[in-house]
């Protein structure tokens, strides 16, 4: 082999990696992008992974509107992480949560709101946020990360269930923003 490129072994840096972390490296890549409006509204892109031998992995990622596009709420000051952990000790108490994965939702709300930071630094800075009770479903990666790829929580959540998100992502969407609105005049003194 006289060529890098010719070597099905070398992947540009990436070498030793596996495909699963290459991937989860590109879909960070894609929301850090999307989050800076590197990426525009509707935009696709289709990412064709050929694995060793020959196998053939196709997939498209729809990437859509930037958390606050089309939305008269302006972005507003990030709230603080008190201000996080009793919207979301509030709505769990009320009955809006049902598993794990509706960490996705707060995730989504929260970048509506101005928080800028990556899936895995939201997990992270969760654990730290002044719970006054221990969160019923734990905040992970997977968790918050599996809804978010899949597109159906772009915009704002009156428009999640027209995405193909079931009502309950919406609903519990909506009960956040509903309780950060009733949060914001206390935090702000």
């Amino acid at each position: 082999m006289k060529y890098k490129d010719e070597d099905p072994d070398n992947l540009g840096g990436l070498g030793g990696m596996l495909p699963a972390e290459v991937l989860k490296m590109l879909n960070e890549l894609l929301e850090q992008m999307h989050r800076t409006g590197h990426i525009n509204h509707g935009s696709k892109i289709e990412i064709v992974y050929v694995a060793s031998g020959g196998q053939h992995v196709e997939t498209q990622i729809n990437i859509g509107a930037h958390p606050n596009e089309g939305s008269e709420e302006p972005t507003s000051v990030t709230p603080p992480p008190e201000a996080m952990a009793r919207a979301v000790e509030r709505t769990m108490a009320q009955g809006y949560w049902w598993a794990s994965t509706a960490w996705a939702v707060v995730y989504r709300v929260y970048q509506m709101k101005g928080y800028t930071g990556g899936i895995r630094q939201f997990v992270r800075e969760v654990k730290e946020w002044p719970w006054q009770r221990k969160p019923e479903y734990e905040c992970t990666y997977d968790a918050v990360c599996k809804p978010i790829r899949s597109g159906k929580l772009t915009g704002m959540p009156d428009g999640w269930v027209m995405n193909g998100a079931s009502s309950q992502y919406a609903n519990l969407g909506q009960e956040l923003l509903n309780e950060f609105q009733k949060l914001e005049l206390q935090f702000q003194k």
